[in-house]
């Protein structure tokens, strides 16, 4: 039926029925092309295709900014607790190193009892022992040795786990060649590395060797190398000078006077030979000399 005989079907009807019918009849937007149905509210109302593919779209970068956002802040809060925590170790075992050598002993009575010994040890890097007071690195089951105790520094070699500096005690007034094999306690799994110099109380200069029994250094110079936790990276080198005040109480008791020049401020990093073979110092001479 067309319009016009719509319209004549629609004359006859009262005004209020009329009314009802236009309010029921959904009105088309613009014009509408012949033979087109109109469009219901729920077909206006949906998302095309390009639509949702662009939100999808919008979304995955939203979501790949937020991923490498936080990525990027979780490789920077493991860098920074790797390398807190290797610094808090490296800093553990420069404050046992001090420890034992501000406590160090000697008289003058027994120099082969309290002497300074320091040896090059074939494969396993320096040697240095002497006598201390302190109680750091004593285990329960010597605790007979507390007081009084002879404490061997040595850069160790495991052929599992590489090198580690470790700690071995005796009775200080006990000769250690008849001692017997000493047991050794780790100090430090991420060292590589162990050169001691010695300052000579007398003229105030840095030796590589120390051969003087009869006296005892005025101070130590330990250069450590830790272990880096990336194994593409070169070990940290640590080069501290460690005073022992009992070089001072020595030279006064045989009457002579301590070179008071003060040359731990001077101390400079040392190189070390990180070789399989052994670490050593690079020359054998005297600072400045």
């Amino acid at each position: 039926m067309n319009r016009f005989g719509n319209q004549k079907r629609l004359a006859g009807r009262s005004p209020s029925k009329l009314r009802r019918w236009r309010a029921s009849v959904p009105r088309a937007i613009g014009p509408r092309a012949p033979g087109s149905t109109p469009q219901s509210a729920a077909d206006r109302s949906a998302f095309s295709l390009m639509e949702i593919m662009l939100a999808v779209a919008i979304l995955a970068l939203l979501i790949t900014s937020v991923y490498a956002t936080w990525s990027a802040a979780m490789r920077g809060w493991k860098h920074g607790t790797a390398v807190t925590e290797a610094f808090q170790r490296q800093r553990i075992v420069m404050e046992t190193l001090a420890a034992l050598t501000e406590s160090a002993v000697y008289f003058n009575s027994r120099p082969d009892l309290y002497e300074v010994r320091a040896t090059q040890g074939a494969g396993e890097g320096q040697t240095l022992s002497f006598v201390t007071a302190s109680p750091v690195l004593l285990p329960p089951n010597e605790r007979v040795l507390r007081g009084l105790r002879r404490v061997t520094l040595a850069l160790r070699n495991d052929p599992l786990r590489g090198p580690y500096l470790a700690l071995a005690n005796a009775a200080a007034l006990t000769d250690t060649e008849n001692a017997g094999d000493p047991v050794w306690h780790t100090i430090s799994s991420d060292v590589v590395a162990f050169v001691v110099r010695f300052r000579n109380p007398r003229d105030g200069g840095w030796y590589d060797r120390w051969e003087e029994p009869d006296l005892i250094p005025s101070a130590f110079e330990f250069t450590v190398a830790f272990r880096a936790d990336d194994p593409r990276s070169p070990p940290l080198v640590v080069t501290r000078a460690m005073e022992l005040p009992a070089a001072a109480y020595v030279l006064a008791a045989r009457g002579q006077q301590m070179n008071t020049q003060n040359t731990t401020n001077t101390v400079t990093r040392q190189n070390v030979d990180l070789s399989s073979d052994a670490n050593r110092s690079d020359t054998g001479t005297k600072d400045g000399m």
